[in-house]
Parts: structure tokens; sequence; C-alpha cells
């Protein structure tokens, strides 16, 4: 079966908001004396944004609720964006293609649907996206497929049917739970996960660009 849809993750795919979000977790946590280390981030990676939470809540021991967690960790990420939304290399070319091809695209994120929407908004892609699934939409989170099958029902396109691109390995399970051909865009932070689930592996969006009417066959 043909791709005939693209369905792209966000952080860290589409924009270059890892290292805000980081950035964002430490300075939340810095008050209590504790640091995000590369292994408790790496697990992160890919999740939602509540999950993370969890996640450091649990390593690092915090006298704060969860959803406390998120809310200041949420406040200080979107200050970090009023510079806007930094594009990650070749996500130009990639979208011109696409749409060039007549291709619906979608975005499956395990950003809220608030934040994310602020997000895209800042990248400057509102209105180009056919549809958007999050992460407080479903019931399960990446690596489970809800994310990826919400945003194909939304596009109206059988999940075989779509071409997935992520960067994380959470997000690399999750696409191909849900019956997707999906490719690897590793980042700095990813490019040592082994992403077995992966058609491929790509070094930048601009050779997804490139090879992108092989990978829709």
């Amino acid at each position: 079966m043909n791709r005939t849809a693209v369905l792209f993750d966000m952080d860290g795919l589409m924009v270059d908001t890892e290292p805000l979000a980081r950035r964002a977790w430490s300075q939340v946590v810095a008050p209590y004396g504790r640091a995000i280390s590369d292994d408790l981030y790496g697990r992160m990676l890919g999740r939602r944004t509540v999950e993370s939470a969890q996640l450091v809540l649990d390593d690092l021991a915090l006298p704060v609720p969860v959803q406390e967690l998120v809310e200041r960790k949420t406040a200080v990420f979107l200050s970090s964006l009023d510079g806007g939304a930094p594009a990650m290399p070749g996500l130009w070319v990639l979208l011109e293609r696409i749409e060039a091809l007549g291709l619906p695209w979608a975005v499956a994120t395990s950003t809220p649907r608030p934040v994310a929407e602020i997000v895209l908004g800042k990248l400057g892609v509102t209105g180009r996206y056919g549809a958007l699934a999050c992460g407080d939409e479903v019931e399960h989170g990446k690596p489970a497929p809800d994310i990826f099958l919400l945003a194909a029902a939304r596009l109206g396109v059988a999940p075989a049917a779509c071409l997935a691109l992520e960067d994380s390995a959470a997000g690399c399970a999750a696409a191909a739970a849900a019956g997707m051909r999906v490719v690897a865009v590793p980042t700095e932070l990813t490019r040592d996960e082994s992403f077995a689930c992966a058609h491929g592996r790509y070094p930048s969006l601009a050779a997804v660009a490139d090879a992108l009417e092989v990978l829709l066959v």
C-alpha cells in the first residue's frame, strides 16, 4: 500500500524545543537542590508531560503534586517561546515537498493540546496541517499507538497509509504499533537509540524530503 499522508511528531522533530523543555524542567527542580540527569531526561523523551512529571517526582522525590509540577514546567517552557519556536533543519523543505505532492499531513504529539497549539502557532504552521492529535486527548501516551491512531482518524486516512516521522524511541514504537511506516530522524539526544522499529533512519528532515517519493511507496 502506498502512503498517502504524513504524520509528524512535534518536539525534537518539527521544532527544536527539547533543549527548552529540559531547561524548563531544570529550572523547576533547582529550588529543591535537584537536577535533571541525562538518564532521567532520556527516559522522558517522547512521553506526555504528566508522565514526565511523574518520572521527575519518582526519581527526585520532590514534595510537589504532579499537576502542580506540570503547571510550573509549562509556565516556564511557554515563557521561553517568547522569541518564537525554532524549526528543525529541513522542515520547510519537507513541508513544501509534501504539499506539492498534494498529501495531507498531521501532527501527533505527546504535548497537551493548549501548549501544542501555541508551539505550532509560533512555528508558523497554523492552518497548514490537516489534523492535530495530542497527549491529553488519548487514554495512553507513546509508546502506545493512541496518538497516531487519533491523528490518522482525524485525517480520514487508514493507519497503514501513513508515513510517520519521529525522533524518539517511544514515538517510533507508537507509530509502528499503529501499523504505520515510521522513519526515524534522531536528534543529539536520541542518536544512540536503536530505532529497531523504523523503516529507515535519516540525519535530517531535508534528507527525508530527498527520499520522500521512495518512502511513500
